[in-house]
C-alpha cells in the first residue's frame, strides 16, 4: 500500500496547482459567449470515466474533459456574464483548468492500478461480481475523501478566496471531481484481466 499513499502525495501535489486555477477562475465571469458546445450536453460521469481512462495523451483527455467543464465545473464556479474584455483572461483561465484537471485525474487511472495489487477482500468480491456500484463502494474511503476536502479548503484559504468560492470548490470536489476520479478508478479495475 507505500505506492497507494504515494499516489494519493501525487494527487494532492496536482490538487494545490488545480484549486489554485480554479480560484484564479473564479474570480472571472463565466462568459457564455466564449463556448460553442453546439448543444452538447454534459456527459455522465460514467459516460465520461471509460473514454477518459482509455486516452492516452493530455490533449485527448482536455478534449473529453471540456463539456463536462464548461457545463459543470464551470457552471458551478463562476457567476454569468462578462464581455469582449475578459476575453482572453478567460480562456487562459480556462487552459489552465482544463490542464490541471485533466493531469489531475489522469493519477486515478495509476491508483485503480495499485488498489488491484492490493486486492482487499472486499475489492476482489466485487470485481467477481463485475458491478460497477459494488466496486466503487470497495474503493471509496471516506475518509481520505474528507481529507481531500479539507485539503482544498485549505489552499483556497491560501489564495485567498471568498466564502463562496470556498463553498462552491467543495462541492464541485464533493460533487463532480471525487467522484469522477473514483468512477475512472471503476473503469480501469473492470478493464483489467
Amino acid at each position: 500500500m507505500d505506492a497507494l499513499f504515494h499516489l494519493r502525495d501525487m494527487i494532492a501535489s496536482l490538487d494545490g496547482p488545480l484549486v489554485d486555477d480554479l480560484c484564479a477562475r473564479a474570480r472571472l465571469p463565466r462568459n457564455e459567449s466564449l463556448y460553442a458546445l453546439n448543444g452538447t450536453p454534459a456527459p455522465k460521469l460514467e459516460a465520461l470515466a471509460g473514454p477518459y481512462a482509455e486516452s492516452t495523451s493530455l490533449p485527448g483527455r482536455v478534449l473529453l474533459l471540456r463539456p463536462f467543464y464548461v457545463r459543470v465545473l464551470l457552471a458551478g464556479l463562476c457567476a454569468p456574464g462578462g464581455g469582449d474584455a475578459e476575453r482572453n483572461a478567460c480562456i487562459a483561465a480556462d487552459t489552465a483548468c482544463l490542464n490541471s484537471l485533466a493531469r489531475r485525474l489522469a493519477l486515478s487511472i495509476h491508483v485503480a492500478t495499485r488498489k488491484r495489487e492490493a486486492l482487499p477482500d472486499a475489492l476482489q468480491a466485487a470485481l467477481r461480481s463485475g458491478a460497477p456500484a459494488r466496486v466503487e463502494a470497495a474503493i471509496t474511503n471516506l475518509a481520505v475523501e474528507a481529507d481531500v476536502i479539507a485539503r482544498v479548503e485549505k489552499r483556497a484559504r491560501k489564495n485567498d478566496a471568498p466564502a463562496e468560492t470556498l463553498h462552491r470548490l467543495s462541492a464541485l470536489y464533493a460533487d463532480w471531481i471525487i467522484p469522477l476520479s473514483r468512477k475512472i478508478q471503476v473503469h480501469g479495475l473492470l478493464a483489467q484481466p
